[in-house]
């Protein structure tokens, strides 16, 4: 029987079943692929390699070798000290990128970028609560010296470590020249609040104490920073003169540091006037209490004073009046003025000048001596006498005929 015959009795169905077999194309084993008997099938072809991994290879070690460039530059923008010293400002609001940005073209930092990324780095904040900001960089004015490092650079802005400049004022100096002095250093109001009267009484002076700041501007040396206003600074000489005052008129008025039985009792206001007279008078430490026992001594006598600086200090203050070009005149001693203590009895209305500390000590402390007149005899300092015929004898030797004193 041949293969393609049906077995004996198969229906028509099983011819057409054989029929649909032979039909189906079934692919050919290649020859070489074939096993010989008893061998072990070979393995199947690798498949094909995909040709976009070297690509991939490619981007990461492009990627690789940027951040790694970006490490060593950081790390040598870290490390990059400031060549030269800088002082700049910072203003109050200005963002993150305009603080780097100005530091970069200070010449502060060598990269803006960096700078920005070391700030938002640092300011990061680990606890148990989370990761939160840290304190911002403040505004102001800021001094970087050389060396600086922009660690360094950025913890001073964070901190605040500001620029501290320094107001000095010295004893004697008057309320007009404290302002013209304020002014120059950029406190362009500062003329204008030492004149209005309402100053005094904003900063706490009361009656007839805050007609004028005369007085109250205590000579000390004052740090500052740029932003301070002259407001702030003006408070806080007053409440140093207040303390200083307060604190050695109480000692006055204890029982073991009383002056001298002839010393006329003063107020604080007074004593602070009085002082400021002294102040004027010498610049010698060891002649202020002498010179204030003459004044004591005049007051309780009903004597005026008859002292020149405060003549001196009302002609400044005269509108209209004659003024002062620096040489006193026996006119001038004729002036009427509020402060002209050879017309007026008693002290002036204000002080004439700000004193400090060992003024203010004299005027309360004055030697218990029975002086009445003092003249000056040059190199700042002074002769006293108790009666008019010593001191016009003094005048004489002193003052009308200098040369013939040895």
């Amino acid at each position: 029987m041949s293969p393609s015959s049906s077995p004996p009795n198969a229906g028509p169905g099983a011819e057409a079943s054989a029929a649909e077999q032979e039909s189906v194309s079934v692919p050919e084993t290649p020859p070489e692929l074939v096993p010989e008997e008893g061998q072990p099938a070979p393995p199947p072809p690798p498949p094909a390699r995909r040709r976009g991994r070297p690509l991939l290879w490619v981007i990461l070690l492009a990627m690789l070798a940027v951040a790694g460039w970006g490490a060593l530059d950081f790390d040598r923008f870290l490390h990059q000290p400031l060549s030269q010293a800088v002082v700049l400002e910072i203003e109050r609001g200005w963002p993150l990128a305009r603080i780097a940005d100005t530091l970069e073209q200070q010449g502060v930092v060598r990269s803006a970028y960096w700078f920005m990324l070391l700030a938002r780095v640092s300011r990061l904040r680990i606890s148990a609560e989370g990761i939160k900001q840290g304190p911002g960089i403040q505004a102001g004015e800021y001094a970087f010296p050389v060396g600086e490092t922009p660690d360094l650079v950025l913890n001073r802005l964070i901190t605040g470590n500001q620029l501290i400049h320094r107001l000095v004022i010295p004893e004697g100096m008057t309320m007009a020249e404290i302002g013209a002095k304020m002014q120059s250093l950029g406190w362009e109001d500062a003329g204008a609040l030492l004149s209005e009267p309402a100053t005094g009484k904003k900063l706490g002076l009361e009656g007839v104490e805050g007609q004028t700041l005369e007085g109250w501007l205590f000579p000390s040396t004052y740090h500052y920073l740029r932003r301070d206003s002259a407001t702030e600074l003006l408070a806080r000489m007053v409440k140093q003169s207040r303390q200083v005052l307060n604190e050695q008129w109480k000692k006055a008025n204890q029982a073991e540091g009383a002056p001298p039985s002839r010393a006329v009792p003063l107020s604080p206001f007074e004593a602070l006037i009085l002082a400021s007279i002294i102040e004027k008078e010498t610049g010698q430490a060891e002649e202020r209490p002498r010179i204030s026992a003459v004044f004591h001594n005049r007051l309780r006598l009903k004597m005026r004073l008859q002292s020149d600086p405060t003549v001196i200090y009302g002609l400044q203050r005269s509108v209209g009046g004659p003024g002062f070009d620096g040489n006193l005149t026996r006119q001038h001693l004729k002036t009427p003025t509020p402060y002209n203590t050879y017309t007026q009895l008693g002290l002036p209305p204000t002080p004439i000048c700000n004193p400090g500390t060992a003024s203010i000590q004299a005027a309360l402390h004055p030697a218990d001596v029975e002086d009445l007149f003092f003249v000056a005899r040059g190199e700042g300092f002074h002769v006293f006498s108790k009666t008019l015929k010593e001191h016009e004898a003094n005048v004489d030797r002193y003052q009308r005929h200098p040369a013939k004193k040895q």
